[in-house]
């Protein structure tokens, strides 16, 4: 498909997609993953295509702006948590499965093709529907779900896979996990759709990267680790690394971003920060929380190399974004990370903190650290081809589902 090919459908009534993001904002990875597959789907140029977002009202202002862009964008009260127009869509969903709320609200917008959403029971054949499924993690790290009856997820995830035209997972790593849960080699309309991030980067000068250390007190030279710290994201290694370093007389800084507090309630991130504490590493591992998603981006271009020593993704946004920017990468040897093919990356076993510490003493002493304006240029100008391909990757998704005979959805798992 190139960049002009349409999709299926007639000029006087072009098609309709609306993609609903019912995940919450608190979920960032999912509120990035659509902000990137919008904007790829808008540089893909598609013809005779209406493109609508269905989000809730608790959207900041400049995350509206940067959708309305690519998208229109509808703000809803059964999209935003705490009201009472939610409550009730969640009453209904879980009580009664009933998407009547949501129906409503596609019908009187005249979507085709609803996309994305994370709740379809019983979404009405009338609209053709593409799923996705962030990863699969609880497959492999079932104990870090306390709770979670394994068996039941499977189900639910094999009863979306009836009811969908199309199911989207983010890589062939992925698709191995689908196709366990569904017990066929190879699920039927299942896509892979590896998403590409953007860049939301300033002024690349010495004085604005300077004000940027400086307003989080950094200094010149450290490793960036952009994860939210939950258990999976393995900061434990990343702190007993840095511990070594520091052990061998090389005082090395990693700053972390991303929420401190883990959702689940694990402990393997209370063990992390203790790993800091006992080593008395508060210099040398800087915990910055949430920040602003620009900044997140700054650092990342300031940094000698970004880090991530995760023992499971489904598909990394830091791999992707250090990628885009063409900032170097040390990365656990998971497939997934492999499979995204970092030109400019390491690997090391996510169990081995020595290992980790070796890398990070090699870049360290031969890696510069700023803004290598090169390789941004050269990674820039394969993320716009990257960019148009995702999107035109998802139009033939789209297009395969327009096109086929509709699916019929059963109302039993």
């Amino acid at each position: 498909m190139t960049a002009t090919t349409p999709v299926t459908a007639s000029p006087e009534k072009p098609i309709h997609v609306g993609f609903w993001f019912d995940f919450g904002l608190a979920y960032a990875g999912g509120l990035n993953y659509f902000r990137n597959l919008l904007h790829a789907v808008h540089a893909a140029r598609p013809a005779h295509l209406r493109v609508t977002l269905f989000i809730g009202k608790d959207l900041p202002d400049r995350l509206l702006a940067e959708f309305q862009a690519v998208a229109e964008v509808v703000q809803l009260d059964i999209l935003t948590r705490g009201t009472v127009p939610w409550f009730f869509h969640r009453l209904a969903y879980r009580g009664l499965r009933s998407q009547v709320f949501v129906e409503r609200e596609l019908r009187r917008h005249g979507v085709d093709v609803v996309s994305h959403p994370s709740m379809v029971e019983r979404l009405s054949p009338r609209f053709r529907l593409i799923s996705w499924i962030p990863d699969f993690q609880y497959l492999h790290l079932p104990h870090l779900f306390p709770g979670l009856d394994v068996d039941r997820r499977s189900a639910d995830l094999r009863a979306l896979h009836r009811r969908s035209d199309a199911v989207v997972v983010s890589s062939e790593d992925a698709r191995k996990d689908f196709a366990q849960v569904t017990g066929e080699a190879r699920p039927a309309r299942t896509h892979v759709l590896p998403f590409v991030s953007q860049l939301h980067l300033g002024p690349a000068n010495a004085e604005a990267t300077r004000a940027l250390l400086d307003r989080h007190s950094l200094p010149e030279r450290f490793f960036f680790l952009p994860n939210q710290f939950w258990a999976h994201k393995n900061h434990r290694a990343a702190f007993e690394a840095v511990g070594q370093l520091k052990r061998e007389g090389l005082d090395v800084t990693l700053v972390c971003t991303g929420w401190i507090k883990d959702p689940n309630g694990n402990t393997l991130a209370e063990e992390a920060l203790r790993v800091r504490d006992e080593q008395d590493l508060h210099q040398h591992v800087r915990l910055l929380g949430s920040i602003a998603y620009a900044d997140v981006q700054g650092l990342m271009r300031a940094s000698v190399a970004v880090v991530n020593p995760s023992f499971f993704e489904g598909w990394s946004s830091s791999v992707e974004e250090s990628k885009s920017m063409g900032k170097p990468l040390i990365a656990s040897d998971l497939a997934v990370h492999r499979e995204q093919a970092h030109p400019q990356a390491v690997y090391f076993d996510p169990k081995d903190s020595a290992a980790l510490a070796a890398l990070l003493r090699k870049a360290w002493q031969s890696l510069p650290s700023g803004v290598d304006e090169a390789a941004e240029a050269a990674a820039r100008i394969a993320l716009h081809r990257r960019t148009v391909e995702f999107g035109q990757r998802y139009l033939q998704i789209l297009g395969t589902v327009v096109d086929a005979p509709r699916v019929l959805r059963p109302t039993s798992r």
